[in-house]
This record gives structure tokens, sequence and C-alpha cells, in this order.
């Protein structure tokens, strides 16, 4: 009978916990999910996009505020690829710079957001495609 109450007792203490995490959702540490569609990250000063393409993966970096910046663009795919662009950039405050990736179906991939001044990075959710 112990060794019953002591299994229920642990059962109940599980379902409470998955209930817990269903309401609070997952934790800062859980793994971003992957989408086939756009995975957006805000940046503080903008926000970076990441879309499938018919050719690869479309990035973008839509600036709203702040002075210019020198960026770069970068693709991080789970298989172990990455990609550059075609170099860094200089955007001000109320542009939009994009880049298609045009390396086909790489599966899951980030978009990479490196800021050249101040070595700061940013990285959309992933992508399939």
């Amino acid at each position: 009978m112990t060794i019953v109450r002591r299994m229920a007792g642990v059962g109940l203490s599980t379902v409470a916990m998955v209930g817990a995490m269903a309401a609070f959702g997952p934790s800062a540490q859980a793994a971003p999910a992957i989408t086939a569609g756009t995975s957006c990250v805000n940046t503080g000063s903008g926000s970076l996009c990441l879309s499938a393409d018919p050719k690869g993966y479309d990035i973008s970096y839509h600036k709203t505020r702040g002075g210019k910046a020198h960026a770069d663009f970068n693709l991080v795919c789970d298989n172990g690829r990455w990609f550059g662009d075609e170099g860094s950039f200089y955007i001000s405050a109320g542009q939009v710079r994009t880049y298609v990736f045009s390396v086909g179906s790489q599966g899951a991939c980030r978009g990479k957001l490196i800021d050249k001044n101040s070595g700061g990075t940013w990285m959309t959710g992933k992508v399939s495609r």
C-alpha cells in the first residue's frame, strides 16, 4: 500500500507541474519553435525578420529608431552550415534592408543581424524551408 500511495503522489505532482508549465508558458531556456513562414525579433531599434523564399531564405531589417547603424546579415542553419550576405551595410531609422540567401532548402535556419559598431547580435527564431 505504501508504494502505491507514493507512486500516486509522484504522478499527481507530475500532473501539477505539467499543468503549471502549460499555464505559465515555456521557460526562457526552451528551444524556439520552428515555423514554415516568418519569424521576427525586436532588436530594440527595429525588427529583424526571416521568411522562407522560393530561392532560399529572405531576411529583412526595419530600423525604426536610433542613429545610423553599420550592420551585417548572416544565415545560421541547424545542418551546421552558415551563409553570409554580400557584405555589411549602413541603415538609418525609417529604412528597410533585405537580402535573399539563394541557398535552396537548408532545413531549419535562423537569421542573424550583427551590429558592426557594438558587436551586438540578434537572431530570429527558426524558419524551415
